[in-house]
């Protein structure tokens, strides 16, 4: 199996690059964030390798469903390598769902062995690091990848953001004009993000397990959203595949980003469709921020 192939079967498409750190206070700022952003500066330039098995698709699916004939071996094991923020950034993306489950959960264990790679990197006795994909604020469709114990409630916390790449382009100005517009291109690029349309063809044309997996990540879509999915499935025709997934989805976006804001621009502000937050929070065990 070539190298483009054995990536799109992974579907760990997010770049790894950070663009951004700032402080933030979750729940209290202190003046002292030594710790904390010693420990964003880690996770922005260290980096690991992690070695994880993908596993058969579950979940029901619109359409014939993917034959899993065996569900390990060689063909099933996988390594990648890239910093801790890139990485965590691409479990919470490879992990998304509806709800606050995983789509198939075939990725389940990339997500156990970056949690694996952050814990070896720090003491997280004193130290949370989470990190979320949402397209935006209250968005049904989301991941999250969270590392070390949440902070005791008494505890007054310093926090920092990293803002690392999703793998998808920011929705263009021209887009934010109108509620619908605006939602169609969230949807498009929601899609995109979790079944990116160039690299799941490749996946689709692939052996087994790429193919399989390829197909029951395109079925659970289809089931989610409620659109036929199986034809182009079937033509290998990802762009028609996922224009229909988008279209399926924009009503639902529109729906949501109307009730939770009172205008187009507000909602435009707010999508982060592009990029998923990594969240470093620091205490002492006495409740004191380190």
């Amino acid at each position: 199996m070539n190298a483009a192939v054995d990536a799109a079967v992974c579907l760990l498409l997010v770049g790894a690059a950070v663009f951004g750190v700032t402080a933030v206070s979750d729940p209290v700022e202190t003046s002292d964030a030594t710790r904390t952003d010693a420990a964003a500066e880690t996770l922005a330039t260290s980096t690991a390798t992690v070695e994880y098995a993908l596993r058969p698709g579950t979940g029901p699916v619109r359409g014939t469903s993917a034959a899993f004939p065996r569900g390990n071996g060689s063909d099933f094991r996988r390594t990648t390598h890239g910093t801790l923020a890139g990485l965590l950034s691409r479990a919470a993306v490879a992990t998304a769902g509806f709800g606050n489950g995983s789509l198939t959960g075939s990725r389940d264990d990339f997500r156990r062995a970056v949690r694996g790679a952050v814990v070896g990197a720090f003491d997280t006795s004193s130290l949370r690091v989470d990190a979320a994909w949402r397209p935006y604020p209250g968005s049904t469709v989301g991941g999250r990848v969270g590392v070390g114990t949440k902070p005791p409630a008494a505890a007054t916390v310093h926090a920092a953001t990293l803002s690392v790449p999703s793998g998808v382009e920011p929705v263009p100005s021209a887009a934010t004009q109108d509620f619908e517009t605006l939602s169609s291109a969230v949807a498009e690029r929601t899609v995109e993000a979790l079944v990116p349309s160039e690299t799941t063809s490749l996946a689709l044309r692939g052996d087994y397990p790429v193919s399989a997996l390829a197909w029951h990540r395109y079925g659970r879509l289809g089931h989610e959203l409620g659109a036929p999915v199986e034809r182009d499935l079937r033509a290998e025709n990802t762009t028609a595949l996922n224009r229909r997934l988008a279209d399926a989805l924009a009503p639902t976006v529109e729906a949501e980003l109307r009730d939770r804001f009172e205008s187009p621009a507000a909602a435009a502000e707010a999508v982060e469709v592009h990029r998923v937050r990594v969240v470093v929070r620091t205490w002492e065990s006495d409740g004191r921020a380190v």
